[in-house]
């Protein structure tokens, strides 16, 4: 029961962090589902996805899919390019917008991280990374691992 309450406090943390970080820059407006497809879309590390991949990778029809890729375009969170392997498609891609909430989401964990550095010794964290890395191996889907967004930042060019 310990882990789990544990469990509860960090993502309440977690969570808490985020708002705040959402409520300065405007972010607040993405629900929990809008925040999810557009991980799946950023965990193609700036290749994009079709629809049809983004229906797969997300586990729902192509309808659903299709609506939610409208929903983000319009509020600004993707954009559309021809897909170079089929002419009769196009690739789903981040917005700047939407590579800001990168940013926005590493600074909570880099935030989290130090806070919970600030009270572990060395070793203490060396031994929580080891477990941590260990125990998220453990959390796959059925159709293999969640898809998660590269967290790390972004050069500008």
């Amino acid at each position: 029961m310990a882990l789990a309450y544990s469990l509860k406090q960090l993502e309440w943390f977690i969570w808490h962090r985020w708002r705040e970080h959402s409520r300065q820059s405007g972010s607040m407006e993405l629900t929990s589902s809008e925040l999810q497809y557009l991980y799946a879309l950023m965990s193609a590390h700036g290749q994009g996805l079709r629809l049809t991949e983004l229906a797969a990778l997300m586990q729902v029809s192509k309808a659903s899919a299709s609506t939610m890729a409208r929903k983000l375009e319009r509020q600004g969170y993707l954009r559309r390019e021809a897909c170079p392997e089929d002419a009769r498609a196009s690739r789903l891609l981040p917005t700047d917008k939407a590579l800001y909430l990168q940013k926005e989401e590493t600074s909570v964990y880099l935030e989290t991280a130090a806070v919970m550095s600030s009270e572990l010794s060395r070793e203490e964290l060396e031994q929580l990374e080891v477990l941590l890395a260990k125990a998220c191996r453990a959390l796959e889907l059925p159709h293999g691992p969640l898809p998660t967004p590269d967290l790390s930042p972004r050069k500008q060019d």
